[in-house]
This record gives structure tokens, C-alpha cells and sequence, in this order.
């Protein structure tokens, strides 16, 4: 990587340890520090060396390298806000385009101006793709879905309850609509990735404490496609694929991104609309308290026939109605 640094105009140093490394960067900082995930091992790693620049050298710019098989040393090291990550093996070409983001992001720093926008939008497609490269790498779909869940409970609060308690009330009531065994696993697939495409929604949306704006709003309705176009092309998860760009669809046809209505929706997106509300509404949001279950029930009782389907709606009451009973019987 060194030679790579030099042919293209950067003055480039090496370390062999985490160590040697930061007494390099007390002497002689730097604007961009590539950091190998597996250097020196131990527990002084790349990944530990990433946290150390990031305390110390905050106008550094983070770029860790590693094999994509380390999913677990992957997200540890996305916690601590690298600027981007290197998928071994890797080309003169992409680590190229690794240090422009880097100088652009270190630039940004010692300007005291903060990120400007279209570098946030770089940053967060960077996670995106990272995100879709460790997925495809993987030897199993448990792995995969392992790896994208996650990246994204990083970037959002929550977010791996939430598809999880979503994934598992969605299947309950395509249990009781009759789904095929086929079918459910498809629907608990798109119930778990449903919000994957939030890896590229600005967090200052995702957490923002009051509601959201219309620009916003048209930020935030980007997410089933961005989800959609990075799962599409992983087999594994196609299926999967269009249950997250239909799940905000609405029974009238009044939902996004297609506008789409009655049965033209998916069959598993309109089980897992009315699960992803239910959820939604129950549980606290930075923009909202959470609502009891009877009121959630009584609500997407209302919207039946409008946003939701009404056979999905009436199927989600019978299922909550079900889970009721068994607790008053359990607490008996």
C-alpha cells in the first residue's frame, strides 16, 4: 500500500504495530492513516489503533483494510467512525478512491467547516457498499443477514429490535393467512432487512427529535428503494427484495415509492406494513412516545382498507388477540 500511497503523490510511512504507529503520529501527524484490522494482533489492533487515532488525532482520517470474512472486527471498526473501509483484496483503482475520500474528509476537518453535505452522502454510500460487500462474502445467508444487521444497528437506535420484533410478528400473521412455509421464510428475510436501505438516510433524520420536514420526508422515502437495489443483486436475498421497496406501499394507493394498490402490493410487503406499524406505534421514537397496543390495534383497525389490507389487519388482530389470551392464561 505504501508503493500504491508514493505513484500516486502521497508521502507515505509504514508501522508494524499499533504502537509504532501512534509514536509516528506524535511525531509527524498525518492527514490519512490506512489501518490493516488484523495489524500487530492481539488486542492491540488495527481496530483498537482506528479508536486511539480517533481520540488523538481527530483531523485524521480512518481507512481500515481488512479480509471480509471478519464481519465482528468490520462493524467494531465502523463504530469508531472510519471514513471507509477496504475489502480484501483490493485495487490500486479502489484504494485510489479510498484516500480521495479520505484528503476530502481531513480537508473538511482542519477547515473547522464540519463535512458539507455531499461528502455526508459519500460517507454514508460508502457504508451502504461496505455494508452489501461484506453480505455478498459470506458463506452463509445467516452469515450475510448477520452482517447487514449489524451495520445498521450503528447507524440507527434500535434498529435490530425493531426488524427483529417486525420479522417475528410479520410471520405470526402470514401463519394465520395461510402462507407457505416458503413464503414465510421469504417474509421473515424482508421482515428483518425491511430498513437496510436506512444505511443511507442521514442520521441527523433518523434521530431528529421533532417531525420531519418535507425535504426531509423525501429523503426519508428513498429508503425501501435504496434497500431494494442493494439486496436485488445478492441471490440469496432477491426474494427478500421486493418486500422491502413495497413495504410502504398503501392498500389505496396513496404509499411510496410506486404508488402502488390492492393487490398489485405484494402479498408479504402488505403483512409486513401492517407489522412494521403495529411495532412502530408501540415502541418509543425520538419523534413520538409509544402508544399502548390497544390504541395500535384500534388505529390500523381504522386504516384498514386505506393503508393497510383489510384481510392483513384483521389477521394482525387475531394474532395480537391470540398472544393476549395466552398471556392471561400464562399469568393464571
Amino acid at each position: 500500500m505504501r508503493a500504491w500511497a508514493q505513484t500516486l503523490g502521497y508521502v507515505a510511512r509504514d508501522a508494524a504495530t499499533a504502537g509504532r504507529a501512534l509514536a509516528a503520529l506524535a511525531e509527524h501527524p498525518c492527514a490519512i492513516a490506512v489501518c490493516d484490522v488484523r495489524l500487530g494482533g492481539g488486542r492491540r489492533n488495527g481496530v483498537w489503533l482506528a479508536s486511539q487515532i480517533r481520540d488523538r488525532f481527530p483531523d485524521t482520517a480512518v481507512i481500515m483494510a481488512t479480509g471480509v470474512y471478519e464481519v465482528e472486527l468490520a462493524v467494531a471498526s465502523l463504530r469508531n467512525q472510519v471514513v471507509d473501509y477496504l475489502l480484501k483484496p483490493f485495487d490500486e483503482r479502489r484504494f485510489q478512491e479510498a484516500l480521495t475520500l479520505g484528503r476530502d474528509w481531513h480537508n473538511a476537518a482542519v477547515a473547522q467547516e464540519g463535512l458539507h453535505h455531499a461528502l455526508q452522502d459519500r460517507l454514508r454510500a460508502r457504508r451502504a457498499a461496505v455494508a452489501a460487500a461484506l453480505a455478498e462474502a459470506q458463506d452463509t445467508p445467516e452469515q450475510a443477514l448477520e452482517g447487514l444487521m449489524a451495520i445498521l444497528q450503528l447507524h440507527e437506535h434500535d434498529a435490530r429490535g425493531h426488524a427483529t420484533r417486525v420479522a417475528r410478528l410479520a410471520v405470526a400473521v402470514g401463519d394465520e393467512m395461510g402462507f407457505t412455509d416458503e413464503e414465510l421464510a421469504t417474509l421473515e428475510r424482508g421482515g428483518l432487512l425491511h430498513d437496510i436501505g436506512k444505511l443511507d438516510m442521514p442520521a441527523s433524520i433518523l434521530s431528529k427529535p421533532g417531525p420531519l420536514d418535507e425535504d426531509e420526508w423525501r429523503i426519508m422515502r428513498t429508503h425501501p428503494q435504496v434497500g431494494y437495489d442493494l439486496l436485488r443483486n445478492q441471490p440469496r436475498f432477491a426474494d427478500a427484495a421486493e418486500v422491502v421497496l413495497s413495504h410502504h406501499e398503501a392498500y389505496d394507493g396513496t404509499g411510496y415509492p410506486r404508488r402502488l394498490e390492492s393487490t398489485r402490493i405484494p402479498k408479504a410487503a402488505r403483512v409486513l406494513a401492517v407489522a412494521d406499524a403495529y411495532d412502530s406505534m408501540t415502541h418509543p421514537h425520538t419523534q413520538r412516545p409509544a402508544m399502548p397496543p390497544s390504541l395500535a390495534i384500534e388505529e390500523i383497525a381504522r386504516c384498514s382498507g386505506k393503508q393497510f389490507d383489510p384481510q392483513c389487519a384483521e389477521a394482525l388482530g387475531c394474532v395480537l388477540a391470540h398472544a393476549l389470551e395466552s398471556e392471561a392464561h400464562a399469568a393464571v
